[in-house]
């Protein structure tokens, strides 16, 4: 009985660290699957998570930004965090449609992905991902880039000015994004859960 009790004691007071954080991904609309598949397995070539793919969900309505005919991103961020199984340490909303955030002056500036600092959601568009007629090999590792970036936001990372690391600024450029590698610098790698140290 004793022994079972100080069991339950250890059990109790455990590092959350310990356990294992658990990804959502939240298609919207008709988002391919051979694209979330591809979001998935970035997610899992990175970070030590557990990683679930949820049915399909329509846009929001209250996220529709008429005037631009695109979603505002922090509308989707704030449906994804009410709206997604608490069980889940994060999600991952994905979608085809074009995407927005207040940047500065600018009330509507266009982006590839938003994510909560430190945080649990992040949404992604692969709107813009088609850039400079990309090639699919290009495209597919552009989401998957912009993808493990966003959710580098809600694990508390914000943008790294180390050259190369998955956390650099894009700054709505395209090309930053080819340029970055699918990796943390040393400094990122040390505050994330990596599949691989």
């Amino acid at each position: 009985m004793v022994k079972m009790l100080f069991l339950s004691v250890i059990a109790m007071t455990a590092p959350l660290s310990a356990v294992e954080p658990t990804v959502a991904i939240q298609p919207f609309g008709k988002m391919p699957g051979v694209q979330v598949e591809k979001v998935k397995a970035g997610i899992l070539a990175l970070y030590a998570v557990k990683v679930e793919v949820l049915p399909a969900k329509p846009l929001p309505k209250e996220a529709y930004y008429e005037p631009r005919e695109r979603y505002k991103a922090d509308k989707l961020l704030d449906f994804l965090d009410r709206e997604t199984n608490t069980g889940f340490t994060k999600v991952i909303g994905l979608t085809t449609q074009d995407i927005s955030t207040r940047k500065g002056e600018i009330a509507d500036w266009g982006i590839f992905g938003l994510g909560q600092l430190g945080g649990r959601a992040c949404v992604v568009s692969t709107h813009r991902l088609h850039a400079g007629k990309a090639s699919e090999p290009v495209f597919q590792s552009r989401l998957a880039k912009v993808s493990i970036h966003e959710l580098g936001h809600t694990f508390g990372l914000d943008h790294c000015p180390n050259a190369g690391c998955f956390m650099n600024d894009g700054a709505g450029k395209i090309a930053t994004v080819d340029a970055e590698s699918d990796r943390p610098c040393p400094d990122c790698a040390a505050r994330l859960p990596l599949a691989h140290k």
